[in-house]
């Protein structure tokens, strides 16, 4: 083995250029066929003057007057400024109450005895930093997530070969300019949109801009042909030269090359909101609405009995802090943060925090073939001989009449061979004598080697083409495996060789882009979780067919871009019922494919590393880019990133994601119960006529300290089991669905047992309503930590161990003990608190777990009605 391996090393060594003979392929010979001289053909100039371009390129006056009026070639990136996304931290309604809140606590005391005491500073103060937090935590996070991005871009531009003056001279290739003539070479990236104005044997790989995989040949056109799939005389920014050279006229820089307007498009679109946003949004939206109405209620209520508007004013304030989660969006954001660090930790970077809770979601995921489902490398799948022909020598002939070099230099086709050679430990004849280059219009290369003291000469190219020049016998077995290769979507090449006898076949060589490992079993995997996966490509149909058969996708054919064109949107929407696999789209036919599938109300995940990709990212929920491969544009445009391009990643991604919904609908049913159960103390009290058993620091303090440590808790359970095997969510299934009755059975135990312990604390000590607050607030949070417990689990919490988790059991404790040291220390002043005598403390105690056993009971009665 170790022998093999360095054979095959060997091999590969003498595969790259610096091993090559000299051949007509070196850079003094490729400027020279650049040359005004060589190149100054009737045809080149005539074109050359109909684009209104010196053969000698852009002269210096010429670069200056350019630059004022065309600027730079690069695309400025249009952020959100700091300032406007510290303040979209403020745009949420149950803020705007807060705020409303904050202000009523402060305005009121002045307006009526033209101070504010400590306790109602104390009030202002700590609504105001409740605010302040929740908005730097999310502006922190998504603030670190746009650094973070930015690391993966590249950090210079590719310099460029131009003609200026009649000098050839290298450039950064953001000082290219429209007029400019550019000069490119296998291996070099495009910088600049440009026509084409003479071209030697130039091959583009354009698969980051159209998803077609096999490269497009070149060639100087009078008239453009119409289409970016069909514009051979065009070359684009962000594209690679695979093979030969070419001249051409810089057309469009910046914004207005292709790329260009592909991120204008990009930068227009918005991602639409995500199902966590749109339910928060409802719930503060009807907290908005129970504290307005609850407000009219009190002051009408208040009026009739006679209280004094002061007094009125504060018992609306503790309404508002009473119905509002203060804890909510902290605890939201915290634990999307830590979704994000898991994340990371499984190659996904997240962009946008609200993804992590949308993936969880997704129904479906339109993901695109080249380079993300496939390697977007070309691999020699099969090698079929002629009778009588040499196995070794058929993968010879491959190697050696090729113009690639290892590792990476060249036509995808030809690298393919190359690896295969080296795989197949088939050496390269190193000497060609003479050469016929590939063209388009030929579709065959041919070249002259040594060969055991004698010569050889390749043949390469279509089938259809060699097969011509071989004899019938030969001629027809080759055209029909020919044939059958290509059903199966293979891209198929003929070789031949003559040693001297005349030309004879040898066989064919067929190759694919294959699928990335773990495809499959990941596609598999969504299946079984109810997600739809749905392929779009630039490709070739066949070839996207045979790569969506391979990776286990099912669809009742193909549709292609241009079938598209000619549907209305009621059409497209029928056929994404059954058709899983799109080719030969564009762009927009991408954003028209997400949008029908929106519309019908999936979630829709959008996988792609290319310029090609962008929109359709942008526009999907969850837009998904490639950090190896992908484009600095489709990452912008990204939800998501994958750090390692695997595709897999993507379905281990919304795994978590579930499980982070799970844990958020659990911390905000258990915040909602909690209260609720506030607002119905207060309320209640006002209504039979009792003193206000809760001030409005002592919510703060509920929801805040004691609530937020079993929240955060929460979200850091593990997810239960079978989370990938069950479909996901309906859209309208909120975080409150089925929910309801426990949720107003939760609120009323809290009230009752609330408003029973303050009544027993008064007939117990009637001059000291302190303590009695105190009673009631102690009531309130144990009774809460208890339904904390409850609410891990929809079944029986005495069939569920506390120690699956044990931050549980330390974020119960933790509430327990920060509620003690405030009693117990000059702290408790300032809330206007006081130590709990022995018996007090044992009847809420006990009066608690009498309430929590009577929820639990209720559990069980809403399990046994739902299985009936």
């Amino acid at each position: 083995m170790l022998i093999a391996n360095s054979k095959k090393q060997s091999l590969r060594s003498g595969y790259c250029r610096a091993a090559r003979m000299p051949t007509a392929r070196n850079s003094d010979t490729i400027k020279s066929s650049f040359s005004p001289q060589s190149m100054a053909s009737a045809e080149r100039l005539a074109l050359l003057k109909q684009l209104d371009a010196s053969p000698s390129g852009l002269t210096g006056k010429q670069v200056t007057s350019l630059r004022e009026s065309e600027g730079f070639n690069e695309i400025t990136e249009r952020r959100e400024p700091l300032w406007k996304l510290l303040i979209g931290q403020f745009n949420d309604v149950m803020v705007f109450i807060l705020l409303g809140a904050a202000a009523v606590s402060i305005l009121v005391p002045l307006l009526h005895q033209g101070s504010l005491d400590q306790h109602e500073m104390v009030n202002a103060t700590v609504i105001l930093a409740i605010v302040l937090i929740n908005a730097a935590l999310g502006f922190v996070q998504e603030w670190r997530a746009e650094n973070a991005i930015a690391l993966l871009k590249k950090l210079s531009a590719p310099n460029v070969k131009v003609r200026r003056s009649g000098t050839l001279v290298v450039i950064p290739g953001r000082e290219l300019l429209p007029g400019d003539i550019m000069l490119v070479e296998a291996g070099d990236r495009i910088s600049a949109d440009a026509r084409v104005v003479a071209t030697s044997s130039a091959e583009v790989d354009e698969s980051s801009l159209t998803g077609e995989s096999v490269p497009v040949s070149k060639r100087a056109e009078a008239q453009l042909q119409k289409g970016i799939h069909f514009s051979p005389g065009m070359l684009f920014s962000g594209t690679l030269v695979t093979r030969g050279f070419a001249e051409a006229v810089v057309t469009g820089i910046g914004l207005m090359s292709e790329i260009g307007k592909i991120t204008s498009m990009v930068m227009e679109l918005k991602s639409p909101p995500t199902p966590l946003q749109l339910e928060l949004k409802r719930t503060g939206q009807r907290i908005g609405i129970l504290v307005l109405v609850l407000c009219v209620l009190i002051f009408i209520i208040g009026i009739l009995k006679g209280l004094p508007p002061v007094e009125l004013f504060f018992t609306a304030i503790s309404l508002a802090v009473a119905a509002v989660p203060e804890g909510l969006p902290a605890v939201v954001t915290v634990c999307l943060a830590i979704g994000v660090q898991r994340m990371i930790g499984k190659h996904a970077l997240i962009r946008r925090l609200d993804a992590v809770e949308t993936l969880g979601n997704v129904t479906v995921i339109c993901a695109d073939k080249t380079g993300t489902m496939t390697e977007n490398r070309m691999k020699v799948t099969d090698a079929w001989m002629l009778p009588g022909a040499d196995r070794s020598m058929l993968i010879r002939a491959g190697a050696s009449c090729n113009r690639a070099e290892l590792p990476d230099i060249g036509d995808p086709t030809e690298i393919a061979l190359l690896d295969y050679a080296v795989n197949e430990n088939v050496d390269r004849l190193m000497l060609e004598l003479e050469e016929v280059p590939f063209t388009s219009e030929a579709k065959y290369m041919v070249t002259v080697h040594e060969y055991e003291g004698g010569k050889i000469v390749f043949w390469k190219g279509a089938p259809e083409v060699i097969a011509r020049f071989l004899s019938e016998g030969e001629r027809t077995p080759l055209l029909r495996e020919s044939e059958e290769f290509s059903k199966r979507g293979l891209r198929v090449l003929a070789v031949a060789a003559d040693e001297g006898s005349g030309l004879h076949g040898l066989g064919l060589l067929a190759m694919m882009d294959p699928p990335r490992k773990g495809v499959k079993e990941a596609i598999e995997r969504a299946r079984k979780a109810g997600i739809r996966t749905i392929m779009i490509t630039g490709d070739h149909p066949a070839t996207a067919l045979s790569v969506a058969t391979n990776v286990g996708i099912h669809t009742d054919g193909v549709l292609v871009g241009n079938d598209m064109d000619a549907m209305d949107e009621d059409q497209l929407k029928h056929a994404l019922r059954s058709v899983s696999v799109f080719a030969r789209v564009q762009p927009k036919h991408k954003v028209d494919i997400l949008q029908a599938l929106q519309d019908t109300g999936e979630i829709v995940s959008m996988s792609g590393d290319g310029v090609n990709d962008a929109p359709a990212l942008k526009k999907a929920h969850v837009g998904v880019g490639m950090g190896l491969k992908g484009t600095d544009v489709a990452r912008e445009a990204a939800a998501m990133v994958l750090t390692d391009d695997n595709y897999a990643t993507i379905v281990a991604a919304i795994a978590e994601g579930r499980r982070i919904y799970d844990n958020i609908k659990k911390f905000v049913i258990f915040l909602m119960r909690s209260n609720l159960g506030e607002v119905l103390t207060v309320s209640g009290a006002l209504f039979v006529g009792m003193p206000l058993p809760l001030l409005p620091l002592h919510i703060l303090w509920i929801n805040l300290v004691t609530d937020s440590f079993p929240a955060l808790a929460l979200a850091a359970d593990a997810g239960e089991k079978g989370i990938m095997n069950r479909p996901p969510r309906r859209q309208k299934d909120g975080i409150f669905s089925g929910e309801w009755f426990l949720l107003i059975a939760a609120g009323l135990l809290n009230m009752i047992l609330s408003l029973s312990m303050f009544s027993f604390s008064m007939s117990q000590y009637p001059d000291d309503l302190v303590l009695a607050r105190t009673v009631a607030l102690t009531t309130t949070i144990i009774f809460q930590l208890l339904l904390a417990i409850s609410t891990r689990t929809t079944g029986s919490v005495f069939r569920h161990s506390l120690l699956e988790n044990p931050w549980f059991i330390a974020a119960i404790f933790a509430s327990l003990s920060v509620h003690v040291l405030l009693l117990l220390t000059p702290l408790s002043l300032l809330f206007s608190v006081s130590p709990i005598p022995l018996l007090l403390l044992e009847e809420l105690i006990g009066s608690c777990f009498v309430g929590f056993l009577i929820f639990e009971g209720m559990k069980l009665m809403k399990r046994k009605n739902e299985v009936l």
